[in-house]
């Protein structure tokens, strides 16, 4: 009896393993599927990189663009040439001469424009350079509120050394007197 129950379970095991192997993939479908999926271009990241890039181009064009300008207006103000101090006698006298011409007139508007412009420039770079000093002058001389409240009468006593010429009596003269 003993055979027949061996034979019974072996054959119900087979059943088994031909029903597992039928529901198993095989392992050559499996190697070729994940293979195919390594390789597939991940196209989300290359667009979402590519954006990025193109917007730190944009940034960097326009941070290019923006300096260079900055740099032509600094220019500009640092090469302001000086404004000529005369009086009115001096202006008619350099005045007087042969009639001008309708170009020369518009040369010379656009001329004092541009100087009083730069006048205009270098009035404010004085005021602002002034109220700079100023500031700083202030902050200089600024002293704290409670710095008063900080100081004792015996503050030399602790900032100085004693002289080699004192005796211990002198010194002790100095420190509070201890009960005996």
């Amino acid at each position: 009896m003993e055979l027949v129950g061996e034979k019974r379970i072996q054959a119900l095991f087979s059943e088994l393993r031909l029903a597992d192997e039928q529901m198993i993939p095989s392992f050559a479908g499996v190697w070729n599927r994940a293979q195919a999926q390594t390789f597939r271009p991940q196209r989300a990241f290359n667009l979402s990189f590519l954006a990025a890039t193109a917007l730190l181009v944009c940034a960097l064009a326009a941070l290019a663009l923006w300096s260079r300008q900055w740099q032509r207006n600094h220019d500009a103000l640092v090469s302001v040439p000086p404004v000529p101090t005369a009086g009115p006698a001096q202006v008619a006298a350099a005045t007087k001469g042969p009639e001008p011409t309708r170009w020369e007139q518009r040369r010379s508007s656009s001329k004092s424009r541009a100087l009083r412009l730069a006048a205009r420039r270098r009035a404010l770079l004085v005021a602002a350079d002034r109220k700079a000093a100023h500031e700083a002058r202030t902050l200089a001389s600024w002293e704290s509120p409670t710095a008063t409240l900080l100081d004792s009468s015996s503050d030399e006593l602790l900032k100085s050394l004693p002289q080699l010429s004192q005796t211990v009596d002198e010194l002790k003269s100095f420190l509070p007197s201890s009960p005996k």
